[in-house]
């Protein structure tokens, strides 16, 4: 069973440090959801265990692994993959070929055989994608794009998947398919997840364990039950 541990205290952009420190921890086919306002620390939480954000101090294990000193492509590589906010997909190329770069880029070898079980494994997961394979990504809907954007991060095999605020700006419909499919990824992978995002409701529907962030702090930590019931979420997210 995968174990994946970041440990950072001290992310900073340039001389401003805006997360103090935190620990994340997520077994394989475990979530850990991030919780907070805008601003609280949540993707600089996300992208400083990339490597993305520098920090005074940063670890990364996995399985007992070190991986502190892996660049952000070489821990994509060891099945540590993030998929940023914004719905990043390379726009001027076919869904397909999207795709098949994810899977070129992410492993030391390619193999036609591996690949084809790969992506019918993925366009699985997301049907529209396999009907809209030859259609150029940037011409897709948000939405669709988002699932693209996942899609893309499954090519790698992920052990470890990190999303950032994957239901930003998406229809509440889009959102409840896209979180369901990620439910079913984590189930059937065994994929340990670690989701940033501010919609209180929808986190809420994958359980798990949860960290919630404010101004750089975590404020509160534990199950999400646990935490939801916390009259100090309302002080995290209103003020209140």
């Amino acid at each position: 069973m995968s174990a994946f541990v970041a440990h950072i205290a001290g992310a900073r952009y340039g001389a401003l440090t805006v997360l103090e420190e935190i620990r994340l921890e997520v077994p394989a086919g475990g979530m850990l959801v991030l919780l907070g306002s805008n601003g609280a620390g949540k993707t600089t939480s996300l992208r400083s265990t990339m490597g993305f954000v520098s920090a005074a101090r940063r670890t990364l294990t996995l399985d007992g692994r070190d991986l502190t000193a892996r660049t952000p492509w070489q821990l994509a590589r060891e099945g540590v993959v993030l998929v940023p906010d914004g719905a990043r997909c390379f726009a001027n190329v076919t869904v397909f070929d999207n795709l098949r770069g994810a899977y070129t880029a992410t492993h030391a070898r390619t193999d036609p055989a591996q690949f084809k079980r790969l992506h019918d494994e993925v366009v699985g997961f997301f049907p529209l994608l396999g009907e809209r394979a030859q259609q150029i990504a940037g011409t897709m809907s948000g939405g669709q794009r988002q699932m693209l954007a996942v899609a893309r991060a499954l090519m790698a095999e992920p052990k470890v998947l990190l999303l950032d605020e994957p239901s930003a700006g998406l229809a509440p419909k889009i959102v409840e398919e896209l979180f369901a499919t990620l439910s079913l990824v984590k189930r059937e992978r065994q994929c340990a997840m670690l989701l940033a995002e501010q919609n209180v409701g929808y986190a809420a529907q994958f359980g798990g364990a949860c960290v919630v962030l404010e101004e750089g702090r975590v404020a509160l930590s534990g199950d999400m039950q646990q935490v939801l019931g916390d009259e100090r979420l309302r002080t995290a997210y209103l003020g209140l």
